[in-house]
């Protein structure tokens, strides 16, 4: 896992028994498989999904359901309104084309 993410709690107690490796960023986790120095990372489905395409040596291993639904947030300069306005109106558009929506139903949130 990496030190300081969310994950790093997660897997601590999700996994309270297994030998857990905690690397500093920039280093990830799933470098530390690509090396085979561990078997497993911890990840989001986002990172997962993009992880997969760039590495095909990488597996995925299915679940039931995500373990801890985490919404993401992004922070935007306040005396930007420019920009505010324009990641707000994507998102209004994203909205109203029920682009969250199903995103939600791929991932299964």
């Amino acid at each position: 896992t990496t030190l300081g993410t969310t994950f790093e709690k997660n897997v601590r107690t999700w996994f309270p028994d297994a030998d857990i490796t905690v690397v500093e960023a920039p280093a990830r986790g799933f470098q530390e498989v690509l090396a085979g120095r561990s078997d497993v990372f911890i990840t989001s489905n986002i990172e997962g999904a993009t992880l997969l395409e760039k590495f095909p040596n990488l597996r995925l291993i299915d679940v039931d359901a995500a373990r801890a639904p985490t919404p993401i947030a992004m922070l935007l300069p306040q005396q930007d309104q420019v920009w505010i306005n324009y990641v707000n109106s994507w998102i209004e558009l994203k909205k109203a084309q029920n682009f969250f929506q199903e995103t939600a139903v791929k991932w299964g949130l």
